[in-house]
């Protein structure tokens, strides 16, 4: 079987689905089928006011950076999951990804946002992307998807506009490299 669980699927361009122009990180693809998140379609939620919504609007001292909600996926957009990096403490629906990325689908990664028990990088999606068995792999042999090694800092340092290209980087694929609807018409 491919592995393929904690790679980065890319999008090919001729995709016009919900999935045109989507990085997706794989975190679980095994005999009952894949599980992923789309990285580079932030919500307008950000992360601060999604701990605020969830602690009912209570002040606190917890500092945030502007990052903010992913869409993961059309299916299950009610749930969230949240991809990190391994932490000294363990949460309760937590799922080893790889040995330094967990996916976390509890709450109770959420109360530690902006505190010093927070996961060092973490990303947080609402919704998922999921294939049942072989479905994936056979949209990869139809050409579909391009299967590239993670790059942390694409998962959770790039910004979200800047992820697909910077993924297709990872194949020596410039955007100049992609055709457009003027190609060849002077």
């Amino acid at each position: 079987m491919m592995d393929l669980q904690g790679k980065l699927l890319i999008a090919m361009p001729h995709l016009e689905d919900y999935f045109q122009h989507t990085v997706i990180f794989i975190c679980e693809h095994n005999d009952q089928g894949s599980m992923g998140l789309v990285i580079n379609q932030p919500t307008d939620l950000s992360i601060a006011e999604l701990y605020s919504k969830l602690n009912f609007m209570m002040k606190n001292d917890r500092t945030f950076d502007d990052a903010m909600v992913v869409a993961g996926g059309p299916m299950h957009t009610e749930r969230g999951f949240i991809v990190h990096k391994k932490t000294a403490n363990d949460f309760q629906h937590s799922y080893k990804i790889t040995d330094d990325l967990f996916l976390t689908t509890s709450a109770d990664v959420v109360d530690t946002f902006g505190a010093l028990q927070a996961p060092e990088k973490y990303l947080v999606a609402l919704g998922c992307s999921s294939w049942s068995p072989g479905q994936l792999v056979k949209e990869i042999a139809d050409n579909a998807w391009l299967v590239v090694p993670l790059d942390e800092t694409i998962l959770f340092d790039t910004p979200y506009e800047e992820r697909y290209l910077v993924a297709n980087r990872l194949l020596g694929i410039n955007s100049h490299n992609f055709a457009t609807a003027q190609v060849g018409h002077s």
